[in-house]
C-alpha cells in the first residue's frame, strides 16, 4: 500500500506499518489535497463553527460523547479539557457548554479555524502541530479530562505520546479514546482489505483485547473497554483512569 506495509507482532497482536511516508504525503493524507483542501484555506478563515456542513449533527455526536467522557471524570471546579485531533472543534464546543476550560490540538490548522473564530477567548489555546511537539508545553498533572477521538492510530509514537498525556492528566483524570478494532468482524473477515487499513495515517492498530494491557503497562491504574461511539469499519473506545 503506497510503498508501506503493515507487520503484525504475534505476541502483542499489534498491527503497525513497516516505514513511514513522508511528512508531505501523511499530511496530503489528511488534508485531502487538492480543490478541498485550497477551498478550506480560502474559506476557513472567515467561516464561524456553525457555518459548517452538517453542524447540528456533529454538535449531537459531540455531546453524547462529551457526556460519556465527562461522566467519567466528575472533575471538580474549574475544569480543564484537551481534545488532541479536535478536528473543526465540536468536542471543544460540547465542553464549553458543560463550564470547562478548552485546549485542542489539530495538525491541520485550516479544520480549527471555525471554532477560533467562534470562541476567540481560546485561540491561544488551540496548537497546529503534532501532539508531541505540543505536548512539553503542558504542565504536569493540569488537565481534568483529555480525549482522543480516533486519533491514537496516527501516533508515530504511541507509547511516548501516551505516556506524556499521562503525565499532563491530573491524579484521577481521565483519557477517552475511540480507535479502530484489529479484533472487529470487518478486520477478522476482510484481512488486508479492511478499510482502516490506511497505512499513510493510521501507523499503530491496536484492539479491545490488547490495549488494556498497553494502557496498563503505561500507568493507568483503570481501563474500561466498551462499544464505540460510531461503529463505522470497527471500532471500539476506552476510558482510562490516572
Amino acid at each position: 500500500m503506497n510503498g508501506c506495509h503493515y507487520l503484525h507482532c504475534t505476541q502483542c497482536g499489534l498491527i503497525y506499518v513497516d516505514r513511514f511516508a513522508t511528512a508531505e504525503q501523511m499530511l496530503e493524507a489528511y488534508t485531502g489535497g487538492g480543490f478541498k483542501s485550497w477551498r478550506r484555506r480560502i474559506l476557513g478563515p472567515f467561516r464561524k463553527l456553525t457555518n459548517v456542513k452538517g453542524y447540528a449533527q456533529s454538535m449531537q455526536r459531540a455531546r453524547e460523547i462529551f457526556a460519556v467522557a465527562s461522566q467519567a471524570a466528575k472533575p471538580l471546579a474549574n475544569p480543564q479539557f484537551l481534545d488532541i485531533g479536535c478536528n473543526k472543534g465540536f468536542l471543544l464546543t460540547a465542553a464549553i457548554e458543560q463550564g470547562y476550560t478548552v485546549s485542542g490540538v489539530e495538525l491541520v490548522k485550516e479544520l480549527i479555524h471555525p471554532f477560533i473564530n467562534s470562541y476567540p477567548q481560546f485561540r491561544k489555546n488551540i496548537y497546529s502541530e503534532k501532539f508531541s511537539v505540543v505536548a512539553p508545553q503542558f504542565g504536569d498533572g493540569f488537565f481534568d479530562l483529555i480525549t482522543a477521538i480516533d486519533v491514537i492510530e496516527h501516533f508515530e509514537d504511541p507509547i511516548k505520546d501516551i505516556q506524556e498525556i499521562y503525565r499532563v492528566l491530573k491524579p484521577g483524570g481521565v483519557f477517552v479514546i475511540q480507535t479502530p478494532d484489529v479484533d472487529c468482524v470487518q478486520a477478522t473477515s476482510q484481512g488486508c482489505h479492511w478499510a482502516a487499513l490506511k497505512p499513510l495515517e493510521h501507523l499503530h492498530l491496536f484492539g479491545r483485547k490488547n490495549f488494556p494491557g498497553f494502557a496498563v503497562k503505561l500507568g493507568f491504574r483503570e481501563v474500561s473497554i466498551r462499544d464505540p461511539f460510531e461503529e463505522a469499519d470497527g471500532n471500539f473506545t476506552a476510558i482510562l483512569r490516572k
